[in-house]
């Protein structure tokens, strides 16, 4: 177009349902040619309930905090008079009680609520799905052979599900490109069984390191993770102790009952079995008039050999298997007092803490393995300690070539933070990990 016309008309419209209402329009002067700028020169203004068809009714919510869609957009038509044709702009509308804000750009759903909201931008769900995607990134930059996992945009439980599983399908690819190893995982559970039986440390870190993040991700994301189990192994549990609670209750004739739980917590079934000893106990007292004070199985069990009568004996034995049954059921420790001198408590730390070298020493291919201990002396876990840092780091310069002299805990973090390779930092992680439970396990 060369011509220069002097006057242009721009008209705002509202378009709905495929009509269009002139809501205001203006007049402007313009010179030059089609490249050039004109300046509208005063406001256009309305209302979309301008629009004929359209009242504030069709944009009420159901009820507070509820949405309703409408197809609304604004249009801006400009018409150089003289010239023919016309331009046509669309610009998106979002309503909140009844106002307008619009951006450029096509046409777009719009939205009333009943009361004020917040600021559209401000995405409450920002700060976990930014912690989320670092914790996606960390994976990525384990991934060398596969596509990158995507990163999320919000956290809804349909996103966090697709999310997981790609997590899971993209490790086990790099882990199958890496090492020829097929793996078929979708949940943590799964992820660590298989690690458990990895022919190599970084395919079992790999899977562990999967496990970990997808369980960060629900966390963060309040993401309830389908093991694949009924989803009610609590409520069976429940079940099956109460059932043992409904069995001592045929019992007891002479006393209260012992009431049944809802939650295997570690405070409820303690006071459960407090209760069942304190109720079978009064039952015998009360049948045969004979005391006894006992919390524990062993003190049934000992309190049954002495007993009187065979009945009182089996009460008590019956007592102390119940005990122990539930307990089993609700993985919960008895904390039966007879560790005489401490004797038994070191024989347990001396068991766990040799359980721990052998899962170090599962790790160690090119050097001897870690020797285990007889007891949990000062002297014995130092040198032990020491023979951890010592081998691993020998292990890891046989792998890779790469030399670590590292005697602490804080030096072999620091030592992972700078690692060039994910399994040497796993390697050096592992190591601290597994000394400081070793202190632990050696000081109770």
């Amino acid at each position: 177009m060369d011509e220069e016309p002097e006057e242009a008309t721009v008209e705002l419209q509202v378009v709905h349902n495929g009509d269009v209402e002139t809501i205001d329009e203006a007049t402007t002067e313009v010179n030059g040619t089609s490249q050039s700028n004109a300046a509208l020169g005063e406001e256009l203004a309305g209302s979309v309930l301008n629009h004929d068809g359209l009242s504030a009714s069709d944009f009420k919510a159901e009820e507070d905090s509820s949405t309703t869609e409408k197809n609304v957009a604004l249009r801006l038509k400009l018409t150089v008079n003289g010239v023919s044709g016309a331009s046509e702009t669309d610009l998106n509308v979002v309503m909140r009680n009844t106002e307008a804000d619009a951006g450029v750009g096509g046409e777009a759903d719009g939205e009333v609520v009943t009361e004020e909201e917040d600021d559209p931008d401000d995405d409450p769900d920002d700060g976990p799905v930014a912690e989320i995607n670092v914790i996606v990134e960390d994976i990525n930059a384990q991934l060398a052979t596969v596509d990158p996992v995507g990163t999320i945009e919000d956290t809804s439980d349909e996103t966090i599900g697709a999310l997981i599983d790609e997590i899971f399908t993209q490790v086990t690819a790099e882990i199958e490109a890496q090492a020829g190893v097929e793996y078929d995982v979708s949940t943590p559970a799964e992820a660590r069984e298989a690690a458990e039986d990895a022919s190599l440390p970084p395919i079992a870190d790999a899977l562990n390191n999967a496990a970990d993040a997808v369980e960060e991700i629900a966390t963060l994301a309040d993401y309830t993770i389908d093991d694949g189990s009924t989803g009610d192994s609590g409520d069976d549990t429940v079940a099956e102790i109460n059932a043992i609670v409904e069995d001592i209750n045929a019992r007891l004739e002479n006393v209260e009952p012992v009431g049944t739980i809802e939650d295997t917590s570690d405070e409820t079934i303690g006071a459960l079995i407090d209760e069942i000893f304190t109720q079978v106990t009064a039952e015998i007292e009360a049948q045969a008039g004979v005391e006894y004070d006992v919390s524990t199985p062993a003190e049934a069990r000992e309190a049954a050999e002495d007993a009187p009568l065979p009945p009182i004996a089996d009460a008590l034995n019956n007592a102390a298997d119940a005990v122990e049954e539930i307990a089993s059921l609700a993985d919960y420790t008895i904390d039966d007092g007879s560790n005489s001198g401490g004797e038994n408590n070191e024989s347990d730390a001396v068991a766990e803490i040799n359980a721990i070298i052998e899962d170090i020493n599962a790790r160690l291919e090119n050097v001897e393995p870690v020797g285990t201990i007889e007891n949990t002396d000062d002297g014995t876990i130092e040198d032990l300690v020491a023979e951890i840092f010592t081998q691993v780091t020998a292990e890891i310069e046989a792998q890779s070539g790469m030399e670590y002299d590292v005697s602490t805990v804080a030096e072999a973090r620091e030592a992972a933070e700078n690692a060039p390779l994910p399994p040497i930092a796993d390697a050096l992680n592992n190591a601290a990990d597994a000394v400081e439970e070793i202190r632990s396990l050696a000081n109770e």
